[in-house]
């Protein structure tokens, strides 16, 4: 076999691996990136064993991840990034799902119950689900989350409607659920 074909067969383009491929590049990735907060360094080099930006801005560039910068959005820190990127990941496949944010990106309750089900997709039928209601998409979500996965259930279904009532959701209250969220279910 020459040499071109065996690097062309040793190559694995993000979109093709598998969920545990996929999961342990992500682990990489983002212990890098808290590496890299803890102690910063111009690390420029993408195949740096310690992940690094360069390589999870790749993996999102990969898959065809992007969110909008400037424009009056503050940055996230790498783990809010990381923690984005990895629900990017898991919900990538369902429809009315766009995670760009902690913030209008889970009004509707469709991206905490594609999250839900991307893990349990036994629980319910996602595809009956509605953004119009938005209340009983947030218990279903929260309430499966708690039943198959033992995520505390601190976010309520009626802390999300009021928050997105009063036009003030709280990006930490989100942030927090789903890192619960990929605590409890990345063992699964």
């Amino acid at each position: 076999m020459t040499r071109a074909k065996t690097a062309e067969r040793a190559c694995i383009k993000l979109r093709d691996m598998d969920e545990k491929n996929m999961h342990n590049l992500f682990l990489k990735n983002m212990a890098g990136l808290i590496e890299e907060t803890k102690n910063p360094s111009p690390c420029l080099n993408p195949n740096s064993k310690r992940g690094g930006m360069a390589t999870h801005a790749g993996v999102a560039l990969e898959l065809g991840i992007s969110r909008p910068h400037g424009g009056g959005h503050k940055m996230m820190s790498p783990q809010m990034e990381a923690i984005l990127i990895w629900c990017q990941c898991r919900t990538r496949e369902y429809d009315n799902v766009k995670i760009e944010n902690f913030t209008n990106s889970w009004a509707d309750g469709l991206a905490f119950c594609a999250l839900i089900h991307h893990f349990f997709p036994q629980s319910f039928d996602f595809a009956r689900l509605s953004p119009q209601n938005r209340k009983q998409n947030y218990e279903l979500a929260f309430q499966t989350g708690e039943r198959f996965a033992g995520i505390p259930d601190f976010l309520t279904a009626d802390d999300m409607d009021g928050m997105v009532s009063d036009h003030r959701i709280d990006p930490k209250m989100i942030f927090s659920y789903v890192q619960e969220v990929y605590r409890m279910c990345n063992e699964l």
